[in-house]
C-alpha cells in the first residue's frame, strides 16, 4: 500500500482532491478501481480518463480534462514515469513454490518451481518458475521458458523454444533523452487447447496480462506483443505478429509474415494476407493485403490490373 502523500513524495506530484487515502496497486484506466493508481499520458487517453474509477490518476501538469470518479488528480511532469515508479513498489509480487500433480510427467532435466496440472508433460530443459501455472493435459516440449505470472490453460501445447511472459519491448524517454526500461508486471494468460509453435514469444503486459484466447493456433516465430488481447480461434502463420496493445477479436487469421502496428483493433473474422502491414484498425470480416494494408480487392486491382490496350499486345518471353 502507498498513501496518497507517499505517492506525492515518490513522484513529485501535486495532488488535487481528497488526499486522505491510499492505493494497493497500479492499473490502466479501463481496469482501475478505487484502490488503484492509474495514469493518463496525453489527449488520446482523455476518453478513458472521463470514465475511470481509479483512486488516483497521474496526469500531465497542463491536464484540463475530467477524471471520472477518481478521488485524486496527481499532476506530474511525466505520468508514465510516475506510474512506473509506483508499479515497481505496488505491482511487484513474491511467489511461493507451486504444486506439481502426481500424474504430471516432469523431466528430471526440467526446472520446475511453479504449478503443473494433472497429466501434463514437461520435457527436458523447460523452465517453469514460481508464479507460473501450467494447466491439465498440457505439453511443454523441450526448451520452453515461462516467466512468473504466466498461466497456461488446460490442453495447451507449447513447442520447443516458446517464451511466455518475457518483458514487453517498452521504453520511455527520460529527462536527458535516455531510454528508460518499462517493467511489465502483468504477465500472460494463454487459453485452453492452444498450440504455440517453435520459437514464438508472448510478451507480458505492463499492468494487466497479455491474453490469448482458447483454441488459438500459432505457427513458428510468431510474436504477440505486450498488452495484446487476442480472442478465441485465432490463427497466426509463421513470422506473423502483433505489436503492443492490439485487440484481436475472435476467428482472426494472419498469414505468413503479416504484421500489425500497435494500439489497433482487428475485427472478428478478419483475414490479413501474407506479408501485409496493418497500420489502421480492420473491420470485422474484412480481408486485407499489401502495405499499408487495404481491402484485398483494391490491392489486386493495384497490382494485377492490365490496361485493355496492353492485353492484345504480343507477349514476349525471354529465356
Amino acid at each position: 500500500m502507498l498513501s496518497f502523500s507517499e505517492l506525492s513524495e515518490l513522484t513529485g506530484a501535486i495532488l488535487e482532491g481528497d488526499v486522505q487515502g491510499s492505493v494497493a496497486k497500479c492499473a490502466t484506466l479501463a481496469f482501475a478501481t478505487e484502490n488503484d493508481a492509474s495514469f493518463c499520458v496525453d489527449k488520446s487517453a482523455y476518453g478513458a480518463t472521463r470514465t475511470t474509477k481509479a483512486g488516483v490518476v497521474f496526469v500531465p501538469e497542463n491536464f484540463t480534462g475530467w477524471a471520472g470518479e477518481a478521488r485524486v488528480l496527481a499532476r506530474v511532469e511525466n505520468p508514465y514515469i510516475a506510474i512506473i515508479e509506483c508499479a515497481k513498489i505496488l505491482n511487484k509480487k513474491e511467489f511461493g513454490k507451486g504444486l506439481v500433480h502426481s500424474t504430471a510427467q516432469v523431466s528430471p532435466n526440467a526446472f520446475v518451481l511453479g504449478s503443473v496440472g494433472a497429466n501434463s508433460v514437461v520435457e527436458a530443459f523447460c523452465y517453469v518458475p514460481a508464479g507460473a501455472s501450467v494447466g491439465e493435459n498440457c505439453v511443454l516440449h523441450s526448451g520452453v521458458h515461462l516467466y512468473p505470472n504466466v498461466v497456461i490453460g488446460n490442453g495447451t501445447v507449447l513447442h520447443s523454444g516458446v517464451v511466455a511472459g518475457s518483458r514487453g519491448f517498452g521504453f520511455c524517454e527520460g529527462k536527458s533523452g535516455e531510454q528508460i526500461e518499462v517493467p511489465h508486471f502483468g504477465g500472460a494468460i494463454i487459453g485452453e487447447n492452444c498450440e504455440i509453435g517453435p520459437n514464438s514469444v508472448i510478451a507480458a503486459g505492463f499492468l494487466e496480462p497479455t491474453r490469448l484466447g482458447n483454441y488459438c493456433k500459432l505457427d513458428s516465430f510468431v510474436q504477440i506483443g505486450h498488452n495484446c488481447i487476442v480472442g478465441n480461434n485465432a490463427v497466426f502463420c509463421s513470422q506473423s505478429g502483433l505489436a503492443g496493445s492490439v485487440i484481436a477479436e475472435d476467428n482472426i487469421t494472419l498469414a505468413g509474415g503479416a504484421q500489425v502496428a500497435g494500439h489497433l483493433t482487428l475485427g472478428k473474422g478478419c483475414v490479413i494476407a501474407a506479408k501485409a502491414g496493418v497500420t489502421k484498425s480492420i473491420k470485422p470480416g474484412a480481408r486485407v493485403a499489401g502495405f499499408p494494408a487495404v481491402p484485398i480487392e483494391e490491392w489486386r486491382r493495384r497490382n494485377f490490373y492490365i490496361p485493355s490496350e496492353q492485353q492484345t499486345k504480343e507477349v514476349i518471353y525471354v529465356h
